[in-house]
């Protein structure tokens, strides 16, 4: 299954769908859709790129790793001792790698969103890496403006000691001294005050206060009436994004889940990731349903209310569904009894069915 953002506003749709349902914009860009978890990486990924689960993230350490490499195979041209020089050159950027790749494994995997909006094409890719901020919880890059500072800074003092006589590697160590602090303090301040940006590019939508009215006159039960008002859209709005990211918190759980029980190609394995893709799709089916209604009606009425009522009952039964899968795997991590899982799977499919009926 696939997603694609919108290119105006970044909400994340299905692929199927024509226009974006938050702010009608039909332009959108698409993320890589991939099949299995045993994709080969390429040349290319392979040298610059972390992998996880057939998707690709650039690897800070092994770019700079490879670009002192490249640095030092230079210098070696003006320099009395070639081998010497590219051996220094090799042991420090394996220094380097090692130090980032200690850190990558402390750190973990990353976030959905940021696996999602990476691998866009290597120079795209390495341009995110140089100039970009990432915000973890929707993928979005924003222009980072320490980053940018310091390539100016950078490239100032490269100016400026070229015209002293100082050989290459001196000024450009000279120049990362000067540029260091600017980025650590840059980088300290981003984390504390803003650590997942967004662009900002448009207004906020403020929920409009709606005063009570202490002297309307009570409606009979025989009239069945519902009020017209922005409000209970909202109210849907607010309560459609909770479910969603119920929903994608359980949907990764289980997949980490699965992994460790089933070890793909199994056929066990290939059942089970089928079955939470089903959910996951009829999920977000359901929930781009919700949003076409509410962006597009009207007004508010009783029947429109029903529909929605109807469809969020649908997605609490998904996400009801995928807590129970979690925790019967879990109890089954160490068992070797597959009854009470496999049962609940053949559950969810049914669930699935009877939804895809209706």
């Amino acid at each position: 299954m696939g997603y694609k953002y919108c290119k105006n506003c970044g909400e994340k749709v299905d692929s199927g769908v024509k226009f974006c349902p938050n702010c009608k914009s039909t332009s959108f860009r698409y993320t890589a859709e991939v099949i299995t978890s045993n994709v080969k990486p390429s040349f290319v990924q392979s040298l610059f790129y972390w992998q996880y689960n057939g998707r690709f993230v650039m690897s800070k350490s092994k770019v700079a790793a490879i670009f002192i490499l490249v640095i030092f195979i230079l210098m070696s041209f003006t320099m009395p001792y070639t081998f010497g020089a590219i051996l220094l050159g090799l042991i420090v950027s394996a220094i380097i790698f090692l130090v980032g790749f200690g850190l990558h494994i402390v750190r973990g995997r990353p976030t959905k969103a940021v696996i999602e909006n990476n691998d866009y094409g290597f120079f795209t890719d390495l341009k995110h890496m140089l100039f970009f901020w990432q915000n973890r919880n929707t993928g979005e890059f924003v222009l980072a403006k320490t980053k940018i500072a310091c390539f100016i800074i950078f490239g100032i003092f490269m100016f400026i000691l070229a015209d002293a006589k100082i050989p290459i590697f001196g000024a450009i160590l000279a120049c990362l001294i000067f540029t260091a602090p600017v980025y650590i303090v840059g980088f300290a301040v981003h984390k504390l005050t803003n650590d997942n940006p967004k662009n900002g590019k448009l207004p906020s939508q403020k929920k409009p206060k709606i005063k009570p009215e202490k002297d309307k006159k009570p409606i009979e039960e025989s009239e069945p009436v519902v009020e017209v008002t922005s409000s209970k859209f909202e109210k849907y709005k607010d309560e459609l994004a909770g479910m969603k990211t119920a929903y994608m918190k359980r949907e990764g759980r289980a997949r980490e889940l699965i992994e460790k029980k089933f070890q793909p190609p199994q056929l066990t394995y290939n059942k089970f990731i089928s079955v939470v893709d089903s959910s996951t799709k009829l999920f977000n089916e359901e929930a781009d349903n919700i949003e076409n209604i509410i962006s597009l009606a009207s007004e508010d009425s009783k029947r429109i209310d029903d529909e929605l009522k109807s469809k969020f009952e649908i997605l609490n039964s998904l996400i009801d569904k995928m807590d129970d899968l979690i925790n019967e795997l879990v109890l089954s991590l160490d068992s070797t009894k597959d009854d009470d899982v496999g049962g609940l799977l053949d559950d969810m499919e049914n669930l699935i069915g009877s939804i895809k009926e209706y």
